[in-house]
């Protein structure tokens, strides 16, 4: 007799845990290893005990393909809230923009021996040893190797690719619980190009297919037994979107988003957002509506906030409006820049309609910056270096007011003081003579 779909027994590919557990003992030099490829906000993933996975079932049969994007864009949403590409880079800091990975259909059968013959030889594994079990356990065995003189350059390409295999099966793009995807591999055949992918986008198109076979299995009258795909970044943007008040709700003020959302914290909102009836049977949510798009730091705010970011204007270079994103970026003084801009926190070159502008030519996202800057309008943004040189001469010439203000009466010009740790002579005259200090 077959289960009712309440009494299902879910399983999911998808280990938070997993990740966590590898990633929270690594050292400073295999940190900044993750750092170079784009990874690393994966570093702050707190510790998830367990993914829910009829919280994560409910998502899956809400999410729908984003009709106003082309066909072959990976957008989607998810109880009618909109998701893009980027929003994953927002909640778990990996690379976005990029080019894409190549997808299944393109790579079945094509998978390149130099792709598969770079993988294995990072993970020390031979030829035919295609299982995900000894797969992953290779991978880890090469993420958890101590180096007490240091990694050699062969050690960190191999650590790379051992990390972006571990993470993708085990939390970003989990296809199945037995097998493993070679799609990404094609991606993987160059250690130092892994952050010129677009990963972001690799992790919506495979939640999109899961979407598409849960929906698929319940209109079949099939049972769902494997929830396959980025489930835990469903749950954070879903929960991080809804409102539950002004005194519950989350402050969008850093990323990446996954920070702020370990394993009780995602439980008390889903509970938060139950429902008292079933939905066919299932466990059902969506009692809290979603928070107003101004007051989220995800995609969804710029396309209904409009494209002003900072006191510059995005649209064409005519001053016509566009859809999306422009061809080029029109400052108010009327200069134009082209919008293959890098940001100098996280290396991505979209979404540069979120792009701040320095007055020294510095640039970053809004979500980039610490703080967060949800309304780039009302502040004026400088980079460190240009905040540096502003404090340090706010602080001389306080120094210079305070010993003008003791200086004797007799001296005849103001004393001026030395900056930036240059060693010049300050002149001050009394009568006819002159003196001179360091």
């Amino acid at each position: 007799m077959p289960r009712s779909r309440s009494h299902l027994k879910l399983t999911s590919p998808c280990s938070p845990k997993a990740v966590h557990k590898v990633i929270s003992r690594f050292s400073p030099e295999k940190k900044q290893l993750v750092r170079s490829i784009g990874f690393g906000g994966l570093l702050e993933l707190p510790l998830h005990r367990k993914v829910g996975h009829r919280f994560s079932l409910w998502l899956l049969t809400k999410v729908a393909r984003d009709a106003t994007r082309a066909q072959s864009a990976a957008a989607g949403k998810v109880a009618g809230i909109p998701f893009y590409p980027h929003d994953v880079s927002i909640v778990f800091g990996v690379p976005s923009g990029g080019r894409p990975v190549p997808k299944k259909d393109q790579v079945q059968g094509l998978v390149s021996d130099e792709a598969k013959a770079t993988v294995r030889g990072a993970l020390g594994l031979d030829e035919g040893d295609d299982s995900r079990l000894r797969i992953l356990h290779a991978a880890k065995h090469v993420l958890k190797k101590r180096f007490r003189r240091g990694m050699a350059e062969k050690d960190r390409a191999a650590f790379k690719v051992a990390f972006v295999v571990f993470v993708v099966e085990n939390l970003l793009a989990p296809r199945e619980v037995d097998s493993i995807s070679l799609d990404y591999f094609m991606a993987l055949r160059r250690p130092d190009e892994i952050q010129t992918y677009d990963w972001s986008e690799y992790v919506i198109r495979v939640i999109l297919d899961s979407a598409c076979q849960v929906q698929a299995a319940f209109a079949q009258g099939r049972p769902v037994e494997n929830l396959f795909g980025c489930i835990l970044f469903l749950q954070i943007f879903y929960l991080d979107n809804l409102d539950f008040g002004r005194e519950k709700n989350l402050l969008h003020d850093h990323t990446p988003r996954c920070k702020a959302y370990d394993y009780d914290t995602i439980k008390k909102l889903a509970k938060a957002d139950r429902t008292r009836y079933r939905d066919g049977g299932l466990r059902s949510f969506g009692r809290k509506s979603a928070r107003e798009a101004s007051d989220v730091c995800y995609e969804r705010s710029i396309t209904r906030c409009g494209n002003h970011v900072n006191g510059v204007v995005v649209g064409s270079a005519d001053g016509g409006e566009q859809d999306g994103h422009s061809d080029d970026i029109v400052f108010t003084d009327g200069r134009v820049f082209n919008q293959k801009i890098l940001c100098e926190v996280c290396g991505d070159v979209g979404m540069e309609d979120l792009v701040m502008f320095c007055a020294c030519g510095a640039t970053v996202h809004q979500y980039c910056s610490d703080p967060v800057v949800l309304d780039a309008t009302l502040v004026e943004w400088s980079c460190d270096e240009c905040q540096a040189k502003q404090g340090n001469a706010a602080a001389d010439k306080l120094s210079a007011e305070a010993l003008n203000r003791k200086r004797p009466s007799h001296y005849l010009t103001e004393i001026t003081v030395a900056t930036n740790s240059v060693s010049k002579k300050a002149c001050v005259q009394k009568g006819d003579q002159e003196e001179h200090f360091a």
